[in-house]
Formats: C-alpha cells, structure tokens, sequence
C-alpha cells in the first residue's frame, strides 16, 4: 500500500497506582528514543494510521483507548522515501499526534524496535530524541496533570 503524505505520533501511557509512566521505544534503524510513529497508508485518516501503528509497534491484541492531542508539527518531505509519489510541491507532511492508555495491557514490541521503557514524565523527557515528541509528551503531562484528556476515539 502506498503512503500517505502524513506522519502520526502515539504518546503511550498507563497508571500505575498514583503514578504515571510513559512508554518509550528504541528505534532499531536510527538507535533513538521515541514514541510510537508512523506513516499514513493511502485512504487511511490519521486516527486510523494511529490506531494501526500503535497495534502494529505495541503489538496489542485489543483496542486500546486513544487520545487526540492538539500537538502537531511539519517533516520535511524530503525524509520519506515515497515522496516521489505525492502532489507536487509536497516539502513538508504533517505530523498527528494521539495518547493511548495501555492501563493493564501487555505490549511486545515490533521489529522496528530493540527496546522499551515505561518511564516517570521527566525521564521519559530526557531520553526523547524528536522535539515533537517531547511536545506531546508535555501536552500530555498536563492534561493528565490536569484531568483533561479529550474523549477517546477508539
């Protein structure tokens, strides 16, 4: 399937007690921190690559509740192999980014990855390679901080 001239970005987070932990993943191919990320599929909205990504990287077995946050940023185009194949004049893609809660979920990671780690806000923060992780991540802190998680959409 072709790729879609968008990125997504899912934060991982589950509750442990009174605490919050953060998953991040080892990127096989680059040997950094992030969270789940991907590329869009032709036809696909970025809800849809989100929820495919995150099952496909966490390898979940079930739905999982997934977030929309407001974080979003540009890559430039010229990072993706599949450019060739967009519109004309495509320098950037946007990037969409969602939360999910893995409250009590087993994940096993895919391929793509060496690593997990389930980490505290400022570890998690400090091991992040991409600013727009980062970004995510602290909108996420907040409205965990704050009680005030969108509703889910899955």
């Amino acid at each position: 399937m072709s790729r879609a001239p968008f990125q997504v970005l899912v934060v991982p987070f589950r509750r442990v007690g009174d605490q919050v932990e953060f998953a991040v993943l080892r990127r096989e191919d680059m040997n950094v921190w992030q969270a789940v990320a991907g590329g869009g599929e032709a036809g696909e909205t970025p809800q849809q690559a989100a929820v495919r990504e995150a099952r496909e990287e966490l390898g979940l077995d079930r739905p999982a509740p997934l977030y929309p946050l407001q974080t979003r940023t540009s890559i430039p185009a010229r990072f993706f192999a599949d450019r060739d194949s967009w519109p004309a004049g495509t320098y950037v893609v946007p990037e969409h980014s969602f939360a999910t809660d893995l409250t009590e979920v087993e994940i096993k990671i895919s391929h793509e990855h060496t690593a997990v780690q389930w980490l505290d806000y400022k570890a998690a923060l400090e091991v992040l390679r991409f600013d727009s992780n980062r970004t995510a991540l602290g909108e996420l802190h907040e409205r965990l901080l704050a009680g005030d998680l969108p509703l889910s959409v899955e």
